[in-house]
């Protein structure tokens, strides 16, 4: 049995239940995320999957390095209209910090 308790909806923070403070849509959001990625430094190190929902922003996929992955957490948080980023990149295997 494993110790970790993972909800059984991903989004099991009661304000995820209410509408969200932006008054962007989550289309928006996501193409505004989209283009920061594709234009920042790190663009050639990400194979990426970006899901936002009621201005919550979940990245999936691989990035090169570490410090890739943090850029790219760092551009979600950094979009007008977020409310939370969950960054669940995984740092290709070998990859140096």
């Amino acid at each position: 049995m494993s110790p970790w308790a993972y909800p059984e909806n991903r989004y099991y923070y009661e304000w995820y239940e209410q509408e969200p403070p932006s008054e962007r849509s989550d289309m928006e959001i996501k193409q505004d995320l989209l283009d920061r990625l594709r234009t920042g430094p790190y663009e050639d190190q990400y194979d990426l999957d970006v899901d936002v929902t009621k201005a919550v922003v979940i990245l999936t996929g691989t990035a090169a390095s570490i410090v890739a992955k943090r850029a790219a957490g760092d551009d979600a948080w950094d979009t007008p209209g977020v409310v939370d980023v969950s960054n669940q990149i995984v740092v290709s295997s070998g990859a140096a910090a």
